[in-house]
């Protein structure tokens, strides 16, 4: 991965107005010193995105996303960070500094570059195949008879593999002058006992693109009852079916706009809900579904909508793919289109908008699982119990969330008519074996919290950087907190930053700050700057006092815990813990007389 200076980055950043970049994206409306609109990472009727020209700086206080320049790229594009980078030194008309490149780098980056090609290329020649010659006849044929219009085939691109065993690798090695190696390695041709052969044969196509839009691999469909029915690509460099879906390409401005996807099984069921006007579709990859899909996923909606076959094999599926889901904190829902009834037959039968009825109407994942799980097994048979017990738990403590299994346990138990006290022993049996971390309520139902001395150490922490940031200044009490041990790792890292800019002399800026962190702390320096809900005037008074009081009540409650496991076999270190008791008592004395004066 390519790497950009510090110095680099200021120069780009210096040289781009973030509202502009952003206004490039989303229509901006000015409010006082800042930018305000609605938020393109999640669905909202009023704008809470604000954008910070002088801070260099977005938040929304809807979703919370939060970041700079680069990051909102990022986000938007769906770049790693050095492609952001050198996206928006492009539009500042930067010239990118020199990279060293050694000579093994330079040929491997050649060498998928070339398959890059060739998979552009196979998807020209397949498309033509279909649509301009004789041999494409039966799939276009086929492509009809399952309702794709002429626009909708050239929208995917369709296309057809010839019946020859090397049609494909022979016009491309004596027309396009493609190394074998290259065909091979994009998995368009294999090779044995000592010949090359076509990899796809007599099948419709379906072009599969990554993220920019570029073929990267195909899957390919027969038209007569010979297996495999549908013949994937295989892995290569440029395509991991563990981390793509098809139709994500094309899907992509409705699922942003939306923040909603749709997930369905095959590559019909998405060109046809498509064809219908429902674009926010995917498929997977003749795979289940995967948790790089689902993290794929997140960075774009906040809800999925599986939509699988309703038969026993797709209902399995969906059960496996809530469970990794959930994982990730994607909102699911499930929606049933017709017993019998697959996405494909349902809208060519009822249309689009029947369809979209059918999502709206999606059942909560959970819901639909335990629902699910009551008709496949006797919920008045022990072994059908423990067979729903265990699969409701699977996916609850996926998530590792205490409230939301706790809230399950009485649905379940009103559903199967079991005794709530049973259930909940089971699901702590469940959770002490599988997910340790998580509380099982023996009474009702509570949502664990986070200790609340915990959060005002971490917000007093927050108030205290934040003053420093937004008025540019190292107050009185700096040298007493610069070396303070946070107990916010984000904070400490901050601290760190801000003593950096101190020892170089520099002005005490947000940008000057933000050179110190790395891209994975500016998401939430910005989230802490663009608030402007930290008001304080007195920063000793009203963050280092309590600051300083509360670590060392902590660190005296600790001291005196300690005293007491040592009394009996360690009485020398027993007396050493009581001192360091009697110093930090005299200390937090001291800290108060201070304070009160």
């Amino acid at each position: 991965m390519r790497y950009f200076g510090p110095e680099f980055l200021q120069r780009v950043s210096d040289s781009l107005n973030i509202a502009d970049v952003i206004g490039s994206y989303i229509p901006l409306k000015k409010k006082g010193n800042r930018y305000w609109a609605c938020c393109p990472f999640h669905h909202e009727k009023t704008p809470s995105f604000s954008v910070s020209p002088d801070k260099g700086l977005y938040y929304c206080f809807g979703c919370h996303a939060a970041g700079n320049v680069f990051t909102f790229v990022q986000k938007m594009e769906n770049l790693s960070f050095p492609e952001a980078v050198e996206h928006l030194a492009e539009m500042a008309h930067i010239e990118l500094p020199e990279e060293q490149v050694s000579e093994e780098d330079r040929k491997k980056q050649s060498e998928i570059t070339a398959m890059y090609e060739a998979a552009r290329l196979a998807s020209d020649y397949f498309h033509n195949c279909l649509t301009k010659t004789r041999m494409g006849e039966a799939g276009l044929a086929y492509f009809r008879k399952r309702h794709l219009s002429a626009e909708t085939i050239e929208a995917f691109k369709l296309g057809f593999a010839p019946p020859a065993w090397d049609r494909l690798f022979h016009d491309f090695t004596q027309k396009k002058n493609f190394a074998p190696k290259t065909l091979v390695d994009a998995g368009l041709v294999g090779y044995s006992n000592g010949r090359y052969f076509d990899m796809f044969r007599n099948r419709c196509m379906f072009p599969i693109l990554n993220l920019k839009g570029k073929p990267v691999a195909f899957g390919g469909r027969v038209l007569d009852d010979s297996k495999p029915k549908y013949l994937n690509s295989p892995e290569t460099p440029i395509f991991n079916k563990r981390r793509l879906l098809f139709a994500l390409y094309q899907a992509l401005p409705r699922i942003r706009e939306t923040r909603q996807v749709i997930m369905v099984e095959g590559y019909m069921d998405a060109i046809s809900l498509h064809a219908h006007g429902v674009t926010n579709v995917v498929a997977s990859l003749g795979t289940a579904f995967t948790i790089e899909q689902a993290r794929l996923l997140k960075r774009y909606a906040d809800e999925v909508v599986f939509s699988y076959d309703m038969d026993a094999a797709g209902q399995n599926a969906t059960r496996r793919a809530l469970e990794i889901a959930e994982t990730v904190g994607l909102r699911i829902r499930v929606a049933r289109v017709g017993e019998g009834k697959d996405p494909d037959e349902f809208v060519n039968l009822h249309g689009g908008d029947a369809y979209l009825e059918a999502v709206r109407q999606a059942q909560p994942a959970m819901d639909y699982l335990l629902a699910s799980l009551l008709r496949q097994y006797d919920a008045t048979s022990l072994e059908g119990q423990q067979h729903i017990l265990q699969e409701m738990f699977a996916v609850l403590t996926a998530r590792e969330d205490s409230f939301l299994i706790n809230s399950y346990i009485r649905k379940m138990a009103r559903a199967m008519r079991v005794d709530e006290g049973l259930i909940r022993s089971e699901a702590t049996r469940y959770v002490s074996r599988n997910r340790p971390g998580i509380y099982i309520s023996p009474r009702e139902p509570v949502k664990e919290a986070e200790s609340r001395e915990s959060q005002k150490q971490v917000r007093l922490e927050e108030g205290f950087l934040a003053y420093c940031l937004l008025y540019h200044t190292f107050p009185s009490a700096w040298p007493e907190m610069k070396d303070f041990p946070y107990a916010s790792p984000f904070c400490q890292r901050l601290a760190e930053a801000i003593r950096a800019v101190e020892t170089e002399g520099q002005t005490l800026t947000e940008k000057a700050v933000q050179q110190k962190l790395g891209p994975e702390d500016v998401e939430a320096l910005a989230a802490l700057l663009m608030k402007d809900d930290y008001a304080g005037t007195i920063p000793w008074e009203e963050f280092v006092r309590p600051l300083k009081l509360g670590y060392l009540q902590k660190e005296y409650k600790r001291h005196t815990e300690k005293a007491g496991e040592l009394s009996q076999e360690q009485p020398e270190a027993a007396r050493e813990e009581m001192l360091a008791c009697i110093r930090l008592s005299r200390e937090i004395r001291e800290l108060q007389k201070k304070t009160s004066g």
